[in-house]
């Protein structure tokens, strides 16, 4: 039996050169799928490509095109799998989406998952261009009255994550000068019936560093509700609603809602003209959606502005001064100054009365709290008159309080900006329960 060892020893060695050979009929660096090419010309979305080699310095991928074309591609711009077949299973997936994109109408975060809790990995710009590959099945509600689904994008750097839809126009793209909207009539009710829509003053008055919150408390918002066929409009005055029986598409930006005196269209940089009718007066505007969510929005700032407040409570029950009288801030944002005697009764009459209320929706500009660190500024009305006095104020580091007067023509807008030099300061000091 021993002249079959170097028998068995062939066979062996034949069957590992046959299966070294198989192999080499494969492959080696896998097989790239592309998402989002550089050149439409040399190649297209979902198109699968054998990887001849890559570059870890480059973050870049050489195809092989065949008849002898090679071409490079930046890495993120695909994916890339082990075997033909793995590739040919995802480019079915990608085929659906393979000429959609989409543009950002305003700021809009990519997020690492689909799930308005996961973390942000990127922020689009306004008008930013990106590359859809993926749309999760399922419609989500965000709030009241906004819905829509979550969609898995490139950007044109290199991110891959998750968009919400409500910020962002979708269109087709094959690469070869044909783009369309894909705005339909399906599209377009998913978008309106998902979504609060706002004057377009309130996104401009939230992107301000001072924002005037009275603006986005007039409470103007229109919205509807597909299921009771009903849009309802809030004018800051009063709600008007439209009875409607059915949605129709009239073009391709614009829909109808017969037997409603409303007129909606819908613009391509996501705003909504709206035309209505109001006891007989026609009456238009523009609306849009917010990034942050009104309430939330109003919520922080109020926020802000009562710790602002909390500085004049703080560690005191009330202040005073020999020369100024006793003046005590209340958490209902009242005050009562009272003991005000002979040397300020030019300033502040006694016929002013000695309560009122206590204003503080105004701001001090960002130069005057650095330079001169003032805790802010607030408005003092009198009840009696309702003389109005407005003061910027700051805590010392004793505690005491300074109350600086700034006339009305100080302010530009909401925003102090300077303080006259001849006008008058007040100091108190401060009064606690302990120190009675």
């Amino acid at each position: 039996m021993k002249f079959l060892r170097p028998l068995r020893h062939t066979y062996i060695f034949f069957f590992l050169f046959l299966l070294l050979a198989l192999s080499g009929c494969n492959n080696k660096m896998g097989y790239f799928l592309v998402y989002w090419p550089e050149d439409f010309t040399v190649m297209g979305c979902a198109d699968v490509f054998p990887i001849k080699s890559e570059s870890h310095l480059r973050k870049t991928h050489i195809l092989n095109l065949g008849n002898k074309k090679y071409a490079e591609i930046a890495s993120f711009r695909g994916g890339v799998f082990r075997t033909k077949q793995e590739a040919k299973t995802a480019q079915s997936e990608l085929w659906e989406y393979k000429d959609l994109f989409a543009y950002a109408e305003a700021k809009t975060p990519v997020r690492e998952t689909p799930d308005v809790q996961s973390a942000r990995v990127y922020i689009l710009r306004e008008g930013q261009v990106i590359k859809i590959i993926g749309k999760e099945n399922e419609k989500v509600q965000l709030g009241e009255h906004l819905s829509g689904y979550w969609y898995k994008v490139i950007t044109d750097d290199g991110i891959i994550g998750y968009c919400f839809d409500r910020n962002l126009t979708i269109y087709m793209d094959d690469g070869k000068g044909n783009s369309t909207r894909t705005v339909d009539i399906t599209m377009f009710t998913d978008r309106f019936f998902g979504n609060s829509w706002y004057p377009v003053e309130y996104r401009t008055e939230m992107e301000e560093d001072y924002p005037n919150l009275a603006v986005l408390r007039d409470g103007r918002c229109l919205w509807g509700d597909p299921e009771k066929k009903e849009i309802y409009l809030r004018d800051g005055k009063r709600e008007h609603r439209f009875k409607f029986t059915e949605v129709k598409q009239q073009s391709q930006n614009r829909i109808l809602f017969i037997g409603a005196s409303i007129d909606i269209s819908f613009y391509p940089d996501g705003r909504l003209f709206v035309r209505y009718s109001d006891d007989g007066v026609d009456r238009s505007e523009f609306f849009i959606t917010l990034d942050t969510p009104l309430q939330d929005y109003i919520a922080e700032q109020n926020k802000l502005k009562n710790q602002e407040y909390t500085v004049l409570l703080r560690s005191v029950e009330y202040f005073e001064s020999p020369e100024n009288g006793r003046l005590k801030f209340n958490t209902d944002k009242t005050f009562v100054w009272t003991e005000r005697y002979d040397a300020m009764a030019e300033f502040i009459p006694s016929a002013n009365g000695d309560k009122g209320i206590v204003d503080n929706r105004r701001y001090v500009s960002a130069k005057l709290k650095k330079a001169r660190g003032y805790d802010g500024v607030i408005t003092m009305t009198f009840s009696r008159t309702a003389k109005d006095l407005n003061f910027i104020f700051k805590r010392l580091t004793n505690g005491d309080l300074q109350l600086i007067y700034v006339p009305e023509d100080s302010f530009k807008g909401l925003v102090l900006t300077r303080v006259p030099d001849n006008t008058r300061i007040f100091v108190f000091h401060p009064v606690s329960e302990e120190g009675r």
